[in-house]
Parts: structure tokens; sequence; C-alpha cells
């Protein structure tokens, strides 16, 4: 009967770190980080979009914080609120928020209330808030929540939401 040979103390030392360093990083692979990018500011600015629209000169702050991440298989997540505000009060102040994710293939899901105008003496005048689906070709393919035809409403006369 012959006796087992086995490798050497600094084989099996050299083999056991290969497959500790293969499982870290396998471990590794898969738990990485998403890239991170985000930024927030407020600027201040004669607003050309009321004054066309209504006639009023004001100047409205804008204040907006995003955050962008793209992880390891491709997908991204964007997240951006926003808010403006005029200083004619008699303007109302629109907000929006709102997150888009993007899957590998390019499918792209976007939740969250992209406008919401507050009139100047209480309440909302005009609200979008929802979940829209989009294929990577930017067709719609879902739509849930309160999302009223954005579309009509811009081909309309939107004075009557901003202007007093």
């Amino acid at each position: 009967m012959t006796r087992p040979t086995y490798p050497t103390r600094s084989a099996r030392f050299a083999i056991g770190a290969g497959l500790a360093l293969a499982v870290a990083l396998a471990g590794t692979a898969q738990a990485a980080e998403p890239y991170r990018e985000s930024d927030a500011y407020t600027v201040r600015f004669f607003d050309d979009y009321i004054f066309e629209l209504c006639g009023i000169e004001t100047w409205t702050t804008l204040t907006e914080r995003w955050t962008f991440m793209e992880f390891a298989d491709g997908s991204t997540q964007l997240h951006v609120t926003r808010t403006f505000v005029p200083d004619d009060p008699r303007i109302p102040v629109e907000k929006g928020a709102g997150s888009s994710h993007t899957t590998p293939d390019g499918v792209r899901t976007v939740v969250g209330k992209p406008i919401q105008l507050f009139d100047p003496d209480g309440g909302i005048t005009l609200l979008a808030a929802g979940l829209t689906e989009f294929d990577e070709f930017g067709d719609v393919l879902t739509v849930h929540g309160h999302n009223p035809d954005l579309d009509a409403i811009l081909a309309n006369d939107l004075a009557a939401f901003y202007c007093p």
C-alpha cells in the first residue's frame, strides 16, 4: 500500500491563497459600489418664460438637486428635485421631483411628480404624478397614476395656470 502524496505546505498555502483571492474578488465584483455623481445648486434669473407667457417681469429662484448612479450591470438611475419660486407673489410656485431607472437593455421607468403648481392663494392648480415606462426607443409602454395629458395641456393656453 502506497502512501498518498500531498502538496507541500507552501503549495497548499498558494492554492488556499489563490482560492481565497478568487472568492474575495468575486464577492467584490458582485458588491461593487455604483458610480455616483450628484450636485445641488440655486440660481436666480430673469424669468423669460413668465414674461413671454404673462407679460410680467419677475425674477425666479431655481433650487435643484440631482443624483446620478450607474451600476456594474450598465443600468442607471437619476433622481431630480427642483423648485421654481418667482419673486412676484401672483405667480405660482412650481415644484417637481422624479426618479428614472434605465435597464441595460434601454427600458426606462420614471416615477414621481414631474410638475406641481401651487396656487398663490393656496391649493394645487396642476399636478402630474405616477409611473411611466418607456421602451428602448422612447415609446410609452405603461402609465399609472395621475398623469394628465400634458401634450393637450401644452397645446392649450398655459397662461390659465401661470398668469394672474
